[in-house]
């Protein structure tokens, strides 16, 4: 999964997660979203049925954006489908090449799928600065140590 955070003014969380959530529906996908803590949207695309699952094709990312506090927007990109066409591959080499090839060629799909989304999200922002991603701590809970 892979993390940004863009500085831009007059730009909101919504507006990237309707402009997703189109790019999803333009490439095929079937697409949800869902709002999440603190204004946070999770957008789900996916693509799948049984011809494109068998040659590894299966396709499914989710995205989500949110704000940061100093109010950067994130954006995170995660592709899911990925471990079987990593198990498919290696069974393929032991039992059939081709299936090795299909899976292969599914995670070089999948990942092109992904920096396209990164390219179309760039291309959305135009003007943004891409700042450093904050990770929240937690708060420090003292922990009472008994002898």
């Amino acid at each position: 999964m892979k993390v940004k955070a863009y500085q831009i003014p007059d730009t909101s969380s919504q507006y990237l997660a309707t402009s997703i959530e189109s790019w999803f529906r333009s490439e095929g996908f079937e697409t949800q979203t869902l709002l999440g803590p603190e204004n946070t949207f999770i957008i789900q695309g996916r693509k799948d049925n049984l011809i494109r699952f068998f040659f590894g094709l299966s396709a499914a990312l989710t995205a989500t954006v949110g704000t940061q506090p100093d109010g950067a927007l994130t954006i995170s990109i995660g592709a899911s489908s990925w471990m079987d066409k990593y198990l498919a591959g290696i069974a393929g080499v032991f039992l059939f090449a081709p299936f090795a090839f299909s899976a292969v060629y599914g995670v070089w799909k999948q990942d092109n799928l992904e920096d396209k989304l990164w390219t179309y999200i760039s291309q959305r922002l135009p003007g943004a600065v891409e700042v450093a991603v904050q990770v929240p701590t937690p708060p420090f809970q003292p922990v009472k140590l008994t002898p």
